[in-house]
């Protein structure tokens, strides 16, 4: 068994969402944000986690392009800092040789997370993109207690301690070189992951934009969208400005590139002050004020669909033939004519079911599901000789699945379990919505046993057909797509999930249960 590396916060070969900015875009934020003219009339400027150096750079490059000589250029104004220790080098090594400039004392080689703290006029920096889960382990070990100490977990502590949560690191390190690496008053020119203002969950408090006593605003935001500015990144990302003391006052400006053009939005949270933020265009006054909420009984919560956790050549299949009241031959293609037990294979949609007017199944699921929505006992299981060959023939599979949610299942015996799988798919009636790949909201009435499926779409489940009518004909409001527009998360896994529906939801008061 190969060692595991381990790694601490002294750890100068750690490599963390390595993603450096091309030095066409440092000038870019260069001059959006009248960074060179600061830094000549004196301002001093720090990358906090600065790679190679490139954004440091761009402010030569620019004032050479503008004309100013090498030695007129307030070099030494310039400070950075980089964990690793070889990107730190190449910094130096850069300077020196291409500028002839000693940047020793000017650069230093430590986490941000530990380097003591030092006031600057102007960040201008890229902090590294990466979610808390994919963290090295014994780094979360390490950093855990700064989630804590900057307020960025709130209901979320568990799943950090448990290591599952989402958080980026950006929002972190972002915190701390406001608080303790900017003067008052001081701007941030950070480019980050989109999702700390556009997702639900686990960024949501980094959007209060406050750490303790010291709060900053969210000024404006520079949406790439459409601009390939990080070559083979595919997380969605922009260029942040922030100032430190002072309040944020929505809407602020936000420019998404669009065909080539910086067209000019507005931005402002539609519900909670930390919720995502809504794009609106800009002198758009309604709001979407006239949003109508939609009430439902609180055991009709918008729901993902199935989610196997990697298994899907274990649980989907392309075809199904019945062999009698009891049994049925399934395929896919790596598991050929399957013999499982009728009542725990069920039909999967797919996109094709909404485009036919009435559906046949295009695929199938097995869940191994009681319909209580908890998951079969073993000796239930034992039961369907099928199903128990099955399941002991793909067991390994099975259990060599990774997350922190489905570990939790495994440790109580449950390693044949999927996850989005509870007594609401067993109801009659779903409302289901497409997500993925999607940018038109068309919620459409599936009757049956029918299943989600997890990332491609989300769904209300229903007892009965008219409240199903009732609560499609609401959801049809152009509200409500407007809604999820101005979210600009149409076409990916996000839009239209479940968190962006319980917005406009108010779940009816349960009536006082009689004993």
């Amino acid at each position: 068994m190969a060692d595991i590396k381990t790694f601490d916060l002294s750890d100068k070969d750690l490599q963390i969402g390595d993603i450096f900015t091309p030095i066409k875009w440092g000038k870019f934020a260069v001059e959006k944000f009248g960074i060179f003219q600061k830094w000549i009339e004196g301002a001093s400027i720090f990358d906090p986690t600065m790679g190679d150096g490139n954004l440091l750079e761009a402010l030569i490059s620019y004032g050479l392009s503008k004309g100013y000589s090498l030695n007129s250029l307030p070099v030494k104004n310039l400070y950075g800092n980089e964990l690793n220790t070889h990107y730190y080098s190449q910094a130096l090594s850069k300077f020196s040789k291409k500028y002839d400039i000693d940047m020793t004392s000017n650069f230093t080689n430590d986490d941000i997370l530990i380097l003591q703290p030092k006031k600057y006029d102007i960040i201008f920096g890229n902090p590294p993109w990466q979610n808390f889960v994919d963290l090295p382990e014994s780094y979360k070990e390490q950093i855990k207690s700064y989630f804590f100490k900057f307020d960025l977990i709130g209901k979320s502590s568990q799943q950090l301690l448990l290591g599952g949560s989402r958080i980026d690191i950006a929002a972190l390190i972002i915190q701390i070189v406001i608080k303790d690496f900017l003067k008052q008053n001081g701007e941030a020119i950070i480019f980050t992951p989109l999702s700390l203002f556009l997702n639900d969950g686990a960024n949501k408090n980094f959007r209060n934009y406050r750490i303790g006593d010291v709060k900053y605003s969210a000024e404006s935001i520079f949406d790439f969208n459409d601009e390939d500015v990080f070559d083979g990144i595919y997380t969605r990302y922009c260029l942040s400005h922030f100032i430190r003391n002072k309040s944020t006052k929505f809407p602020i400006p936000y420019f998404r590139s669009e065909n080539g053009t910086w067209v000019e939005y507005i931005a402002k949270p539609l519900f909670g002050d930390t919720d995502p933020l809504s794009i609106l265009p800009k002198g758009e006054d309604s709001d979407l004020k006239n949003i109508k909420y939609i009430v439902i009984k609180k055991e009709s919560t918008p729901r993902q669909g199935v989610n196997t956790c990697g298994a899907n050549n274990i649980y989907f299949f392309n075809t199904l033939t019945r062999v009698d009241n009891n049994l049925v031959r399934v395929s896919n293609k790596s598991k050929n004519k399957i013999l499982l037990p009728k009542k725990f294979v069920f039909p999967l949609i797919t996109a094709k079911e909404f485009k036919d007017k009435a559906p046949y199944p295009s695929k199938w699921v097995l869940l191994p599901y009681n319909s209580n929505g908890k998951p079969l006992e073993w000796k239930q299981i034992e039961m369907f000789p099928e199903l128990k060959t099955y399941l002991e023939e793909n067991r390994e599979t099975l259990q060599n699945r990774k997350g922190v949610m489905i570990n939790a299942i495994f440790k109580r015996g449950y390693w044949w379990a999927l996850l989005g799988v509870g007594k609401y798919n067993f109801f009659p009636y779903k409302v289901v919505w497409e997500a993925y790949g999607k940018k038109t909201f068309r919620p459409t009435i599936f009757e049956g046993y029918w299943q989600a499926n997890q990332s491609l779409q989300a769904f209300i489940p229903v007892k009965n057909i008219s409240e199903a009518e009732r609560i499609k004909s609401e959801l049809s409001d152009g509200q409500i797509e407007a809604y999820l527009l101005s979210l600009k998360m149409e076409g990916t896994m996000n839009w239209a999930q479940p968190g962006k529906i319980k917005k406009i939801i108010r779940y009816q008061e349960e009536p006082p249960t009689l004993f």
